[in-house]
């Protein structure tokens, strides 16, 4: 909860003020390394972007008034749990007001609502807005984050420990495997009514070891899943199951100018450059935010630059994205490098004779892409897929190509397929005319 008092949060994101002259002194004197001062940057960045209490906003109630809501606020917040998500947040009421409903906060029931979709499409976030609104009526409430990383890195065993510590607000007992954890969630929980997030889950194992049943929990628990697989919430007595989308044009252009200009809508003389951005980002929510976080320290003069580099390599978009490649086997990473190298746009019945039935099973492997948000099919029976996932899997099709030291196994470009024909020996490759 940052208070700005006698500073506005603009000056704490750095774009005018004392602060900038501050950090501009620091750099001409070189006491700090350049690093550091960047840490302090992001920082502030951070702590600006926070909602939290501006003095200069409040100034008609008088200092007096604005330390006293302060201070009932804190108190309020420290009594309950609460998960911090950014200020700049579009077009999530609907959704949430969607998934409170389906919750039935005013039953006793037991609830299990799971929100999937791709990676960086704003999953989480969500879900903290609902675990935000739902902790003020429990008393023992606990979030789970990035249960796929930490399960990986330490053990779904660890990941129980910490739900029981969670609820219980006590040291457990080491839990050595997860039958055992499992046993000891369902004994000592069975009879408390739980708030309980569970984020970025990616296989059964994980929610059999942390919920396997609603009645591990009391009467009136609310349980709130996000993934990626909507397969893997078929598993589980899930009430609700909710598909987080893109943003679309409207939506994203606010989110963006948000994030770029600090506001609802882009300067006059930066529309057109603006659309272009939004374009690029294709209604990700994560791709708006890190290209509107680029372009808003950028002259204008290099917005076209700063684009083009970040269409042909979006790392940070990337990464994110390239998690629900990982966890493909080989053959389900060889389908989806050609659908997304060759085959946008093709009739899935046409399309599925491209790969062995016997090998690839393709249209099981088909079916389990579209679960995790990889691909598309739409109505007409079109395979699709979002741009930015159709550049990771070009990119890794690349990148594979210069590790191998081989020929390229898929060319989509028609003119560079053309030159390899006219100047290589080539091995048999795929093609497609575009």
């Amino acid at each position: 909860m940052p208070i700005f008092y006698d500073v506005m949060p603009l000056e704490v994101r750095l774009r005018t003020g004392v602060y900038v002259e501050a950090l501009s002194l620091h750099e001409t004197k070189k006491r700090y390394s350049d690093e550091t001062i960047r840490e302090w940057k992001g920082a502030l960045e951070e702590a600006g972007n926070i909602r939290g209490y501006d003095l200069q906003s409040m100034r008609n109630r008088g200092e007096g008034e604005f330390a006293k809501q302060v201070v009932q606020d804190v108190l309020v917040a420290l009594k309950k749990p609460y998960l911090v998500v950014s200020d700049c947040l579009v077009g999530m009421d609907h959704h949430v007001g969607e998934i409170m409903q389906r919750m039935g906060t005013q039953i006793q029931e037991t609830r299990i609502v799971g929100i999937y979709g791709m990676g960086g499409v704003g999953k989480t976030t969500l879900a903290k807005l609902i675990y935000n609104q739902l902790s003020p009526d429990f008393e023992n409430c606990c979030f789970l984050s990035n249960i796929r990383e930490t399960s990986e890195l330490y053990g779904v065993e660890w990941v129980q420990n910490q739900l029981l510590s969670g609820v219980l607000k006590q040291n457990s007992p080491i839990i050595e495997n997860s039958s055992e954890g499992s046993k000891m969630i369902e004994e000592r929980l069975r009879s408390k009514k739980v708030l309980l997030l569970l984020d970025d889950v990616d296989s059964e194992i994980q929610l059999n070891a942390l919920m396997g049943k609603r009645d591990w929990f009391g009467e009136g628990s609310k349980l709130i899943i996000t993934t990626r697989n909507s397969d893997l919430l078929n598993y589980h007595e899930v009430d609700y199951t909710h598909d987080l989308t893109c943003m679309n044009l409207d939506q994203s252009m606010q989110l963006f100018s948000r994030h770029a200009f600090r506001r609802e809508s882009p300067l006059d003389e930066y529309v057109t450059l603006s659309k272009k951005a939004v374009d690029i980002a294709g209604g990700l929510p994560l791709a708006l935010e890190v290209i509107g976080s680029l372009l808003s320290h950028t002259n204008k003069e290099r917005w076209d630059d700063k684009l083009e580099a970040f269409k042909r390599a979006p790392r940070e978009v990337q990464s994110k994205l390239k998690v629900s490649y990982d966890a493909l086997d080989d053959w389900q990473k060889h389908i989806f490098l050609d659908i997304g190298c060759l085959f946008i746009g093709g009739d899935v019945d046409t399309v599925i004779h491209a790969w062995d039935e016997d090998k690839y099973s393709p249209r099981e492997t088909i079916e389990f892409l579209q679960h995790l948000s990889l691909i598309k099919i739409e109505k007409d029976k079109k395979l699709g897929m979002h741009d930015h996932l159709r550049d990771l899997a070009r990119e890794i099709t690349r990148q594979e190509c210069k590790r191998r030291d081989t020929n390229q196994r898929r060319v989509w470009d028609h003119k560079e397929a053309f030159e390899l024909l006219k100047t290589r020996e080539l091995k048999p490759l795929k093609f497609i005319n575009q």
